[in-house]
């Protein structure tokens, strides 16, 4: 069983080096939302407390502008902390949550769920109170530039720059990695997100209306990397949780994938804290 998930781990990441070509540079893999239609509502599930409310408000808007996918906030997601913890998404949905998770070292995850037909099912973001509680991090700039920038990889941008030292690359995108942070997207992001969604229309939807409060796939697992649910490798007594094995970490940024018996493949984005927030707390 580990051999066919390990070479299924192969297949996917000599799809992602293939793919490099086809979804330009500020694609994360060869994935998107299945839709029947050439633009599509994707609903996200607000389970953030009221304080992050008007951000969570700001980035759906902002990704609206696309023109090819619209998200459509449902203000109503249950936030209790058994909620916010778990933050699993609906299927066909994206749930985002906040909570002092821990100082574990991670800021904001994201995390899409994938079907054996690449298409993405669900997604889920998390952000850490406990690190955004601290000065550096406790700011509009900061809030505003995770939650966009989570919620994009929801929908399958990875970063136009991960190098908070380049000078060459900062395009003023909520996907770039810069300090001070910059909040929103840019004209790359929509005409990347058009790249991503311009291909045919698929043969099914794989995103949900409203209603769908139900549960499905997410981020149960909030140890360290390393730890508990959390170790590297898949399947055996790790089972089918966590965040799984590690496909590298550039800077601030590491990816992970997890694969269930099923096939059924969650991709973990772990944003990590920056060296100067910690230096400054």
């Amino acid at each position: 069983m580990l051999n066919r998930i390990l070479k299924t781990i192969a297949v996917f990441l000599f799809m992602l080096g293939l793919s490099s070509p086809v979804w330009a540079d500020n694609a994360w893999g060869p994935y998107h939302w299945a839709r029947t239609t050439t633009s599509f509502d994707l609903i996200v599930v607000n389970s953030t407390t009221s304080d992050w409310d008007g951000y969570v408000a700001q980035a759906t808007a902002d990704w609206s502008e696309s023109s090819v996918l619209n998200m459509d906030e449902d203000p109503n997601g249950a936030t209790s902390k058994q909620v916010r913890r778990k933050c699993k998404a609906p299927s066909g949905q994206v749930r985002i949550c906040n909570l002092a998770y821990g100082q574990n070292g991670w800021l904001g995850l994201a995390g899409i769920s994938i079907d054996n037909n690449g298409h993405i099912v669900s997604g889920y973001t998390k952000l850490n109170d406990t690190y955004f509680s601290w000065d550096y991090y406790n700011n509009s700039d900061w809030k505003q530039s995770v939650v966009c920038q989570e919620l994009g990889h929801n929908v399958g941008l990875s970063h136009q720059d991960e190098n908070f030292d380049s000078d060459l690359l900062h395009f003023g995108s909520c996907m770039d990695y810069q300090d001070p942070p910059y909040w929103i997207p840019n004209t790359h992001d929509y005409e990347q997100l058009e790249t991503i969604y311009g291909h045919n229309t698929d043969s099914y939807d794989s995103y949900a209306g409203a209603g769908s409060d139900d549960g499905g796939s997410g981020g149960s697992c909030n140890a360290p990397p390393g730890k508990g649910c959390n170790k590297s490798g898949v399947g055996g007594n790790n089972g089918d949780i966590g965040w799984g094995m590690s496909l590298g970490r550039r800077g601030h940024s590491e990816t992970f994938i997890r694969i269930d018996r099923d096939g059924t493949r969650h991709i973990t984005h772990v944003r990590w804290v920056d060296d100067e927030g910690e230096r400054s707390n």
